[in-house]
């Protein structure tokens, strides 16, 4: 597990942000997933690590539009920026809000609490 995380942190995650599918992806563009973030940050709080599971946490929660809803993806930072409006002309803008979302936030979330969070 830790061999796997390292191999995220290397290459998966964009400092200060979120995380990456994987580096080959072109879904609307290769965004950054916040479930993933979320997972990672979760992870995180298993291993004693909240400072960082905190970071997470918050990059989560500043992805929040101004009702509260999570997106499936961030387009800020995208692996394909030529990719993104072949997806969007397909299926429209990126999901928002997501259940995978908001669950793995509250999860996230929810782990950080009795670390006084």
């Amino acid at each position: 597990m830790q061999a796997t995380i390292a191999q995220i942190e290397a290459h998966l995650r964009r400092p200060g942000g979120g995380v990456y599918r994987y580096l080959g992806d072109t879904y609307y563009g290769g965004g950054e997933w916040v479930l993933l973030a979320a997972w990672l940050g979760w992870y995180y709080t298993e291993v004693g690590e909240e400072e960082r599971a905190s970071e997470l946490l918050n990059w989560v929660e500043a992805q929040a539009d101004d009702e509260g809803h999570l997106p499936e993806q961030v387009s800020t930072h995208l692996l394909a920026t030529d990719r993104y409006a072949e997806w969007e002309a397909r299926w429209g803008p990126v999901a928002k809000p997501l259940l995978w979302s908001h669950a793995m936030y509250l999860i996230l979330h929810r782990a950080l609490e009795p670390a006084g969070r």
